[in-house]
């Protein structure tokens, strides 16, 4: 598979090996909305998709995506993770959620199989005051 856009922190869009388009939401994180249409877009929202767009180039496109269901609007829910150093593997949702440029997504109906593992991130960034943690709560 390879990335043809990133659309904001949480969304990308892949080429399949068939050469079908698959639109993917990243498995439980919410990632600062980008600016659609009339809507405004959401503090670090640009920060977030820049960081994506960090790791999909990191990676050098050679991502590896775990489905595991699809959303109301037929996209592919997924882990999205790279090769790392060695045996290694990095989580995309877990880079976001440490970097404070998104939070865990509660509901949904979708339980993705790594979710303990970024509530844990996501505290350590909550206490570093990372991110979206930094912003003042009366905005």
């Amino acid at each position: 598979m390879w990335v043809t856009q990133v659309i904001d922190g949480d969304s990308i869009t892949v080429r399949q090996t068939d050469g079908s388009q698959m639109s993917v939401e990243l498995c439980g994180i919410d990632a600062p909305e980008v600016k659609q249409g009339e809507v405004p877009a959401q503090a670090l929202s640009n920060e977030a998709k820049d960081k994506l767009l960090n790791l999909v180039a990191a990676a050098d496109n050679q991502l590896m995506i775990i489905p595991v269901a699809k959303d109301s609007d037929g996209r592919t829910v997924a882990e999205v993770m790279a090769h790392g150093q060695g045996e290694a593997e990095i989580s995309f949702q877990e880079e976001l959620l440490k970097s404070g440029l998104a939070k865990t997504q509660l509901g949904g109906g979708v339980k993705c199989p790594n979710q303990i593992a970024f509530e844990q991130t996501q505290k350590i960034a909550i206490a570093s005051k990372t991110g979206v943690w930094s912003q003042d709560k009366r905005n």
